[in-house]
């Protein structure tokens, strides 16, 4: 009977290092064989981080807001804020709207089921960075993002 533990073990390592969960995952087929629900749209996901780096250029705080999920998820480079009202007023309020932040666009591309933006950030008194935020977008919101420096 040992020698089942292990197997018993080995297996369920193997589908935690697979990610086996047990549940249909978005876009891949269930355990029925059948597809699960499709990836999200992503024309919509596009749109809707366009909307967001236009209204943050513009300095339109109730635009910016707007792309959220009120639950929204936002880690920027390990600062987690976890939900709309944190994200605004801890982050996006006093580092990019206040600042005079400007986001400009150099290269997009979609990993797995997030797009991926990368920017060069700049504010009114001549600092920048580079990085990227990868959007996780449902029901036409954003719903978490991955801020990273590159």
């Amino acid at each position: 009977m040992r020698f089942s533990g292990h197997v018993g073990l080995a297996a369920l390592v193997l589908a935690l290092a697979t990610g086996c969960s047990g549940t249909a995952r978005p876009g891949r087929a269930d355990s029925s064989g059948s597809p699960a629900s499709p990836p999200a749209d992503r024309a919509a996901a596009e749109r809707l981080a366009q909307r967001f780096v236009e209204a943050a250029n513009a300095g339109d705080r109730q635009g910016v807001a707007a792309v959220f999920a009120e639950n929204a998820r936002f880690d920027s480079v390990g600062r987690i804020y976890r939900s709309r009202e944190e994200i605004m007023t801890r982050f996006l309020v006093p580092e990019v709207l206040d600042a005079g932040g400007r986001y400009k666009a150099t290269g997009s591309r979609w990993d797995g089921e997030r797009y991926r933006v990368d920017y060069d950030f700049s504010t009114r008194s001549g600092g920048g960075e580079s990085f990227s935020y990868a959007f996780l977008v449902r029901d036409g919101l954003i719903r978490d993002v991955l801020g990273r420096y590159h």
